[in-house]
């Protein structure tokens, strides 16, 4: 086991330069990148379990005090992360796209040569209109919905595929009216990461044309899966 640490100035560290960094995003920004690049760069260990941000020991020999307190929990977080990573998806509603979809579905079939010069395309019918106009309306109602619906069952779907899922309920529900439906980490074996995202195109392709986008990122470090007391959805899975 190592333990990774870096020097750092104390009088930029102690506790009344911290109060006054933390109320500055740009100085806590740029220390969050380098600490995210720093644990991202080993990666490839068997297992990574990263520290919070702004994590301080006044010396080295405290730095190892407390690990050697804390081992055994220690020693089991890093046996649930073993040769696993950490996956992001995200579900979100795009609007835009769910009316352009209501519009091409309307819109009459092209008939050959109908461009020609002098041809005029035949006016919409009142019923068709009418159509088109309540398909629209329901675009923020019904379709938003049903969108929240098929984010729920592949939030259901992709957990069966993951050794363990998150689901961020509070960032999903941190603006009213939010488009962003489902907001959800998963912990993979890294033998699993291309079986887990050819399952997530099969489930996307039956999303297409409901305005749905989905995104997919990582590998990232575990670290929605640190607290194993929390979990939400816990799945055995082969190796």
């Amino acid at each position: 086991m190592w333990l990774i640490v870096s020097t750092v100035p104390a009088a930029q560290y102690d506790e009344a330069a911290l109060a006054t960094g933390l109320t500055n995003l740009d100085w806590v920004g740029r220390r969050a990148m380098t600490h995210e690049v720093i644990v991202e760069h080993f990666l490839t260990a068997p297992a990574v379990l990263p520290m919070q941000l702004f994590t301080l020991f006044t010396t080295d020999e405290r730095a190892l005090e407390h690990i050697a307190r804390e081992r055994r929990r220690v020693d089991r977080i890093l046996a649930r992360l073993d040769r696993q990573q950490e996956w992001g998806l995200r579900l979100s509603f795009d609007e835009k796209g769910a009316r352009q979809a209501v519009e091409d579905a309307h819109r009459p079939p092209s008939r050959k040569g109908s461009r020609r010069p002098g041809r005029t395309v035949p006016a919409e019918s009142g019923a068709a209109y009418l159509a088109r106009k309540r398909d629209l309306r329901d675009v923020t109602g019904a379709q938003l919905t049903a969108a929240k619906r098929a984010a729920d069952r592949l939030y259901r779907a992709m957990s069966r595929e993951a050794t363990e899922s998150r689901r961020r309920t509070a960032t999903e529900q941190a603006t009213p009216g939010s488009r962003l439906l489902l907001d959800a980490a998963f912990l993979l074996p890294r033998a699993k990461a291309n079986a887990f995202r050819n399952t997530l195109r099969q489930h996307a392709r039956k999303l297409t044309g409901s305005g749905l986008v989905v995104s997919l990122t990582g590998p990232w470090p575990p670290y929605n899966f640190v607290d194993g007391g929390a979990r939400r959805t816990v799945r055995k899975t082969k190796r």
